[in-house]
């Protein structure tokens, strides 16, 4: 029974992948759009600071949403933000301990610090006060201004583009 569940949900797991390509290319929010809806994302939500999408996003009744992996793009700052949930389906489900170095996120990472150089360390305060700290690096095959910050917290990988950083 396992071994069904798993052979169904691989297609599912392996469906549509931002690349490292893909955001590089990251430099309006118009090409932030194209990436996402290529990718499968769909729209969230709009306010007045960000512009949201999510990978199947699952809506409950009270307006919640909830998805494994989410992209925000700053409106006001042309600054936008990648979130991966790092617990995968198998793990959740199964209660595997299964490697995780070939998902998304770590993909995306590990051609960063190939192809990029590291830059510095860069303490980013979020929504909450709460001060994370991104790895920094400068890409020169970047189309956007600024440089690029991954990091993990809880399970969740970020992709942080920043700028007006020297």
């Amino acid at each position: 029974m396992k071994l069904l569940l798993l052979i169904l949900l691989i297609p599912i797991i392996s469906y549509s992948q931002i690349s490292y390509k893909d955001v590089m290319s990251i430099n309006s929010e118009k090409m932030f759009k194209k990436v996402m809806i290529e990718n499968g994302y769909e729209f969230g939500f709009l306010d007045e600071d960000y512009l949201v999408y999510g990978f199947d996003i699952v809506r409950d009744s009270i307006g919640g949403m909830k998805s494994t992996k989410w992209s925000m793009y700053g409106v006001k700052d042309d600054v936008f933000t990648l979130s991966f949930s790092r617990n995968t389906l198998l793990n959740t489900f199964l209660n595997l301990n299964e490697d995780r170095s070939e998902n998304e996120y770590d993909l995306i990472i590990k051609e960063i610090k190939k192809n990029c150089k590291y830059f510095d360390i860069i303490t980013y305060t979020n929504r909450d006060d709460e001060e994370l700290d991104y790895v920094c690096y400068s890409c020169s095959e970047s189309k956007y201004k600024g440089k690029i910050g991954f990091m993990i917290s809880e399970r969740w990988g970020y992709i942080r583009h920043f700028i007006n950083i020297e």
